[in-house]
């Protein structure tokens, strides 16, 4: 299905137009968790769905709500290679968006608000709801993921 410039995209349904998934379980990501060893089960984490729209491309990142250890489920985070911009678009749910450069930077995210992610900076969502955290990225596809970057800032469930 190809989308015209002037459609309208319900997000509800862009799953169903998007050509590539990503599932992410805790075995995926254990080394991003404190005390990993003690977990023996292997749930969801989050699914990201990508439509390819050219030059760029959008994920709708579904990251199921939850702790491992107490710690929130969080996507694995990256940076890219190249310095290319991301934006972030919060869908629906209750979670943050770390930036780590030389400073860290935590934004509790807000319906209606776009955040930019500066290229080459370190970034990464964590749930910190009940419910599903939605998160709508839009990003340039030669931008490329490193994902060895070692994030700082850890979020934990009182």
């Amino acid at each position: 299905m190809s989308i015209r410039l002037d459609s309208e995209i319900d997000f509800e349904n862009l799953k169903e137009l998007c050509s590539k998934k990503n599932i992410r379980k805790f075995n995926d990501m254990k080394d991003s968790y404190k005390n990993p060893e003690k977990i023996k089960t292997n749930p969801l984490i989050y699914t990201v769905y990508r439509k390819d729209f050219g030059d760029f491309e959008t994920g709708l990142n579904v990251m199921e709500p939850g702790t491992i250890n107490k710690e929130f489920f969080m996507t694995k985070g990256h940076n890219h290679e190249k310095a290319k911009d991301e934006i972030y678009i919060l869908i629906s749910g209750k979670g943050k968006l770390l930036i780590q450069e030389k400073k860290t930077k935590i934004f509790n995210l807000k319906k209606n608000k776009v955040y930019v992610i500066p290229g080459k900076s370190g970034h990464r969502l964590i749930n910190t709801g009940n419910k599903k955290l939605v998160v709508l990225t839009i990003y340039n596809k030669d931008a490329g993921r490193s994902y060895s970057l070692r994030f700082k800032k850890r979020f934990f469930k009182e």
